[in-house]
C-alpha cells in the first residue's frame, strides 16, 4: 500500500469536517452510514473482490488527510486491502443485530489513517445478513453512500456470476475538479456577490436559537447525540404532495415551514436563523462521482407578524429558498467570518437547528427500502439479491436539534436528531408530536394562524387533566 507523495487541496467543507474531527476525535457525529439486509446466501470471496473493486473505482474511499501549515491536504493510497469485515453472529436476536450495527457506525474514524470507510457484513444465518457501509462525511455524503452501495452490489453480481468487470457507468470527472472549481469561484468577483446576499439575509438576526433545554448548555460542544424516529400517519404522508401543490409550493417548503413553526412555538422567538441542507453536486458532470457535495444554508424565520398564517409562512420560505439556491456556492465554513460572528465553543456557528429532506424516486430503489409504509417490510430484488431495509441511526449530535426527512412513495420517515447534553428523549418526543400537529394543520388549512394551532393532542390533554385532578 503506497501513498501519493504530494497532497491535494480539499474543499472548504472537507476542511471544516477535518477541524471538527480534531476537536472531537471520539465523536461519530459525522459518520455517514447506510445498510441493507440480504435475505439469501452471500459468497464471501465474491463480496471481498467486489469491495476491492469499488475502492479502486472511487478515489476518495482510499483517502487520508495530512496537516501542512495548519491546514489539511488529501492524499490517496493505491489499494485498500481488508476493507470488508465479515462478522458471524449465529442466532443473534434482532436487538443484538441492531446493537452490533450501531456499534460499527459509532466507532470513530481517524482521518489521518488511509480509508475512512468501513464495510461490514453481519451474518446471523446463511440467508440473513446485514451489509453495512459507514464512512466519514469528509469523503462521502448521503448520495455518495447510495452510489457506493449500488456499485458494490453491481460488482458483487458480476463477481459471483464470473462475469468479470461490472457494467458500471463511466466516471466523467474526478472529485478534485470540484475542489478546483470551488477554489476558482472563491477567488473570483462572484464571492463578494455571494457574501453580500448572506450578509443581507442574516443582518440583525439573533445570535442563537434558544430552545428550552433539560440541562444547562456545556461550555464546549461535545457532539454527543441520539435520534427520535417516527413516521407520519399514512393519510398525512399521502396528503403532502397535493397540499403543497395547492399552496403553490414544494413538499420541501411545506415540511420545512412546519419545522420553523415548531421552533417558533417552542422558543417564542419571532426571529431566528435555521439551516437547511442542499446538494452542490454538478449533476450533469459528476452524477456518479463519490465525494462531499453538501452545503448548509441559513434561512431567516420571521414570525413578528402575530396573525401569520401558514400560507404566508410558506410563501416567504419558498422565496428565501429560491434565492438561497441561487447563492448556494458560498461554503458554510466561510459564513461566520463574513458575518463577523464571535467564536462560541458551546454552539454550532450561524444556526443551531437544521432541516434536510431526501426524496426517494423509482431510480433509487435502495432509498425506497428505508422508508416503507407503516408495518410494511418490502423486499427488493436488486442486482440479483433479495434485499430489505435496515434502519440505522447516524449523524447524531451535530446540532442542538435537526430534522431529517426521508420521503418515499406514500411514506414519510422523520428523524429528530438532538444533542443529548441538552435534551432528554421524552422532550424530543414531545417536539415530534407537536411537529406532526403543526404539519397536519398546515396541510388541512394553510390559512390557519400559526400561533393559534393547539399543540396539546388528545393523549397529552388527558395526561395533563389527570395530573391536574390528582394535584387538586
Amino acid at each position: 500500500m503506497t501513498a501519493d507523495p504530494a497532497g491535494q487541496q480539499v474543499s472548504l467543507g472537507q476542511e471544516a469536517l477535518w477541524f471538527l474531527q480534531r476537536l472531537a476525535p471520539a465523536s461519530p457525529a459525522y459518520n455517514v452510514a447506510m445498510a441493507v439486509r440480504i435475505r439469501q446466501a452471500v459468497d464471501d470471496a465474491a463480496l471481498r473482490r467486489a469491495a476491492a473493486a469499488v475502492a479502486t473505482r472511487h478515489e476518495l474511499l482510499r483517502s487520508h488527510f495530512v496537516e501542512q501549515d495548519g491546514r489539511p491536504l488529501r492524499r490517496t493510497v493505491e489499494t485498500l486491502p481488508g476493507l470488508l469485515e465479515i462478522r458471524e453472529l449465529p442466532d443473534a436476536s434482532e436487538e443484538q443485530l441492531h446493537a452490533a450495527a450501531r456499534q460499527a457506525v459509532a466507532r470513530p474514524f481517524d482521518l489521518a489513517e488511509p480509508g475512512p470507510v468501513r464495510l461490514l457484513l453481519l451474518r446471523r444465518a446463511e440467508r440473513d445478513s446485514v451489509l453495512l457501509l459507514a464512512a466519514h462525511h469528509a469523503v462521502t455524503d448521503g448520495a455518495s453512500q447510495v452510489l457506493v452501495l449500488e456499485d458494490l452490489l453491481a460488482a458483487y453480481q458480476a463477481e459471483s456470476a464470473g462475469a468479470g468487470e461490472p457494467t458500471w457507468p463511466a466516471l466523467a470527472r474526478p472529485y478534485q475538479e470540484y475542489v478546483s472549481a470551488e477554489r476558482e469561484l472563491l477567488g473570483s468577483p462572484r464571492r463578494a456577490e455571494l457574501a453580500d446576499h448572506w450578509r443581507t439575509l442574516c443582518a440583525g438576526a439573533p445570535p442563537a436559537l434558544e430552545l428550552p433545554t433539560d440541562r444547562p448548555r456545556p461550555a464546549r460542544k461535545r457532539f454527543t447525540g441520539a435520534s427520535w424516529d417516527f413516521r407520519l400517519p399514512e393519510e398525512l404522508a399521502r396528503s403532502l404532495r397535493p397540499a403543497a401543490a395547492a399552496a403553490g409550493v414544494t413538499p420541501f417548503v411545506l415540511l420545512f415551514g412546519a419545522f420553523q413553526a415548531l421552533l417558533h412555538r417552542w422558543t417564542a422567538q419571532p426571529d431566528f436563523l435555521v439551516g437547511y441542507a442542499v446538494s452542490t453536486r454538478p449533476e450533469r458532470t459528476m452524477r456518479n462521482t463519490v465525494g462531499y457535495f453538501v452545503n448548509t444554508l441559513p434561512a431567516r424565520a420571521d414570525f413578528a407578524e402575530r396573525e401569520l398564517t401558514f400560507r404566508r409562512l410558506l410563501d416567504r420560505t419558498a422565496v428565501q429558498l429560491r434565492h438561497g439556491l441561487a447563492h448556494r456556492d458560498l461554503p458554510l465554513p466561510l459564513l461566520p467570518a463574513e458575518l463577523g460572528l464571535p467564536h462560541d465553543p458551546s454552539r454550532t456557528p450561524v444556526f443551531q437547528s437544521m432541516f434536510s429532506l431526501i426524496t426517494a424516486t423509482r431510480f433509487q430503489p435502495l432509498l425506497e427500502l428505508l422508508a416503507p409504509p407503516d408495518d410494511a417490510k418490502p423486499e427488493l430484488v436488486h442486482h440479483g439479491l433479495r434485499l430489505t431495509g435496515f434502519d440505522l441511526p447516524q449523524q447524531e449530535g451535530q446540532f442542538d436539534l435537526s430534522a431529517e426527512v426521508l420521503q418515499a412513495d406514500g411514506a414519510v420517515k422523520v428523524a429528530f436528531k438532538y444533542d443529548t447534553d441538552l435534551f432528554d428523549a421524552a422532550t424530543v418526543g414531545r417536539m415530534a408530536g407537536h411537529y406532526r400537529l403543526l404539519l397536519a394543520a398546515a396541510v388541512a388549512d394553510p390559512d390557519l394562524v400559526v400561533r393559534r394551532v393547539p399543540l396539546v393532542g388528545p393523549a397529552e390533554r388527558e395526561t395533563l387533566l389527570a395530573l391536574a385532578t390528582a394535584a387538586w
